[in-house]
């Protein structure tokens, strides 16, 4: 297989799980053995690597590889978005009460919940933490059918920067931001108004904070799990 088919396929299948708060695209990205060189890719996207020269931007952003992963995505996404929202607008009870139990089964699955907490039971202190703040999030009762301007652009930041972590999906913090539903139909019906902010989230995400992910996860791994566990054991409880 040559590299660009697999990196399409890769992409093709990434999109597909950032739709659904199960495994991670990130996740996805480690089962092809592509997520260590997609990180590196990110890493290069500065200003000082801009130029005019293709040969020059080719080479820093391996481009060869980079465009058949993000389209092939990009169509995965605009694909399944539709058969998505059909569900959410046809089936919303059982959709959302089998997302709930989805989440929840994640949850512990995440953290690989059990045998963590056997070995470290300090950590359940961060999964209590994670469910407070949970509790917290669906207490504010937010109008989550029209979020303001900077809601989307700071769900677009967080759902982004959880896409870059193995283990925890971006569609999944959607869910506990209370938008989840709302991407989705704006995603398939190409809604502008929505998806600009948040799209220019992600974008912002993507430039200036891979670097930043990804060495405080590699060092509050145990942590930052436990703590996002109990956050999205929460957000699925919360749904059924």
């Amino acid at each position: 297989m040559s590299q660009q088919i697999k990196y399409a396929i890769a992409g093709f299948c990434m999109g597909l799980a950032e739709l659904i708060p199960g495994v991670s695209g990130s996740t996805i990205a480690v089962v092809f053995k592509i997520y260590k060189n997609l990180m590196s890719i990110f890493s290069e996207l500065k200003w000082s690597n801009v130029s005019l020269n293709i040969s020059q931007l080719s080479q820093s952003f391996q481009l060869k590889l980079f465009f058949p992963l993000i389209g092939s995505m990009l169509f995965s996404i605009i694909l399944f978005s539709k058969a998505i929202d059909y569900l959410i607008q046809s089936y919303e009870g059982v959709f959302f009460g089998a997302l709930g139990w989805l989440m929840i089964i994640l949850s512990i699955q995440v953290a690989n919940f059990f045998i963590s907490a056997f070995k470290k039971p300090l950590l359940l202190f961060f999964a209590l933490l994670g469910m407070g703040i949970g509790f917290f999030l669906n207490e504010l009762a937010i109008d989550f059918e029209t979020p303001g301007t900077l809601y989307l652009f700071a769900c677009g930041l967080l759902a982004f920067s959880f896409f870059l972590i193995p283990g925890i999906s971006g569609s999944a913090i959607l869910v506990i931001l209370g938008v989840y539903g709302l991407v989705i139909q704006s995603i398939s019906q190409l809604n502008l108004g929505i998806l600009l902010p948040f799209g220019l989230g992600c974008v912002v995400s993507l430039l200036l904070l891979p670097k930043f992910i990804l060495a405080a996860y590699l060092k509050y791994e145990d942590k930052l799990l436990f703590l996002f566990a109990g956050l999205i054991f929460i957000s699925g409880y919360s749904l059924i």
